[in-house]
């Protein structure tokens, strides 16, 4: 049974991430030390990489993985390192790429997933455990381990967005592949069904990315423009 967009069992995911990215981060920062926060930290990005393990055994147990589906080549795949690297390291630049590319990019997954099966497939456990986890995650870097983006964080991370999409482009036409849906759209549906054919729709994506990295930072405008001026 295919996972039904918008149903019952979806809005009951898309709750349950909202309430513990925002509730996990403000437990952390009201009740708990900063060990205490920082061995959080540690065992959500433990959680992201073994979830991933887990992928790849799945996919090699049941004869399904192909080099052209499997590497760690997804945005999300690169999005969950970057998370797990900034949960065990709280480098700046890491916690920054996290936030903008898991808020404007990995959070497409939880909205509109790509998802040919449904609750209690295996599959579904590790699809969302990789998409809100790494929503959850994100937050967590930026909110419970107090981490936000710098000023200049928005031209770093489209900089360093680049390398992805080089990456990427480059693995998709050696391997025959999709990565990062940078040769097609996702069969089930998603918003970039509105951005026109490929490779006009890339290009929607540079700009909607600069748009959705200059949003996500205006929470934390005041903030540094205030730490500026101290």
């Amino acid at each position: 049974m295919r996972f039904e967009h918008w149903g019952g069992l979806h809005l009951f995911i898309l709750f349950f991430t909202a309430l513990i990215g925002l509730g996990l981060p403000w437990l952390a920062r009201n009740f708990f030390s900063s060990r205490q926060r920082d061995r959080i930290g540690v065992i959500l990005g433990a959680i992201l990489l073994l979830n991933y393990l887990v992928y790849i055994i799945y996919r090699i147990e049941g004869g399904y993985w192909q080099i052209r589906y499997d590497l760690p080549m997804e945005f999300c795949n690169w999005a969950a390192i970057v998370t797990s690297l900034a949960l065990f390291t709280k480098n700046r630049i890491l916690a920054e790429l996290s936030y903008f590319w898991v808020m404007a990019g990995s959070f497409q997954g939880v909205l509109t997933p790509d998802l040919s099966v449904s609750f209690p497939h295996i599959y579904f456990f590790i699809f969302f455990i990789a998409h809100s986890g790494l929503v959850i995650s994100a937050l967590y870097v930026v909110l419970g381990l107090e981490l936000p983006p710098r000023k200049g964080a928005v031209l770093r991370s489209v900089l360093y967005t680049q390398i992805y999409v080089v990456v990427a482009l480059c693995v998709d036409f050696l391997l025959d592949a999709n990565y990062g849906y940078m040769r097609g759209k996702p069969e089930a549906g998603s918003a970039l069904d509105f951005l026109g054919p490929w490779p006009i729709y890339l290009i929607w994506l540079e700009a909607l990315g600069i748009l959705f990295f200059t949003v996500l930072y205006l929470p934390f405008l005041k903030r540094n423009k205030v730490s500026l001026t101290n």
